[in-house]
């Protein structure tokens, strides 16, 4: 597999020069459409992950402070869908959850967000909302600064699907770089896949929308490394 990261010094000097309590090391672009493969029927067996990373392969560990999750809804039935709930099992991690692209897989941090408000829908409808999760105490591992996520369910009382906004790989990556691949469980283990073959990866990839900060002013150095540096990894 390979990944390049790009990110050019004007993004770093307009987040790096703002006076905020957070700054952004990793963002992209809800410009790929949604993916939603839970429902009630196999939320309990289910968990969904992806990753990146937002070193330069040298670079010092990271302190992070949060991570916004893009999450999707989607009714694929005629009739409406009443508004719901589900509890979310959030587990932060060296690189991706699976452990089978990039970092260990190893658990940095976990939580249980309960009674998440999910929408009602018409039918055929869809909606995208945002969840940020405090990361306290969480640090990236040094180097490439890999992580990712995963979501599990319990408690599921929806009508509709639910998932992840999606986002293309390279046009829509504001900072840091994504994984071309996103992972999941069904209860026999993690996978992982794309929507296509890697010759079309900036479309094709299966690459959830997040957007994960540091606290200000310690992460001006990192992102001028990063903003320096052109990486190319090859798996």
């Amino acid at each position: 597999m390979i990944r390049s990261a790009i990110a050019s010094a004007a993004i770093v000097c307009a987040f790096a020069g703002q006076a905020m309590a957070s700054t952004v090391v990793f963002q992209n672009t809800w410009d790929n459409g949604i993916f939603t493969p839970v429902n009630s029927s196999n939320a309990a067996s289910t968990t969904l992950g992806d990753s990146g990373w937002v070193g330069t392969g040298s670079s010092p560990a990271l302190a992070v402070q949060d991570l916004t999750l893009g999450l999707a809804v989607a009714n694929f039935g005629q009739l409406p869908v009443s508004a719901g709930t589900t509890d979310l099992i959030f587990t932060f991690t060296d690189g991706d959850p699976s452990g089978f692209v990039f970092g260990s897989g190893a658990t940095l941090y976990t939580t249980v967000i309960r009674d998440v408000a999910l929408p009602s829908l018409n039918g055929g409808g869809a909606a995208g909302f945002d969840l940020t999760i405090p990361l306290p105490g969480v640090v990236l591992n040094s180097g490439f600064n890999n992580f990712g996520w995963s979501l599990g369910f319990a408690n599921f009382n929806y009508g509709a699907n639910f998932g992840f906004k999606n986002g293309t790989l390279f046009s829509g990556q504001v900072v840091g770089s994504a994984t071309w691949v996103a992972s999941q469980n069904n209860g026999s283990g993690f996978f992982t896949y794309a929507f296509g073959p890697f010759s079309q990866a900036d479309t094709s990839a299966a690459s959830w929308v997040a957007t994960l900060t540091v606290p200000s002013p310690a992460a001006a150095a990192g992102l001028a490394m990063l903003g320096l540096a052109a990486v190319r990894r090859r798996r």
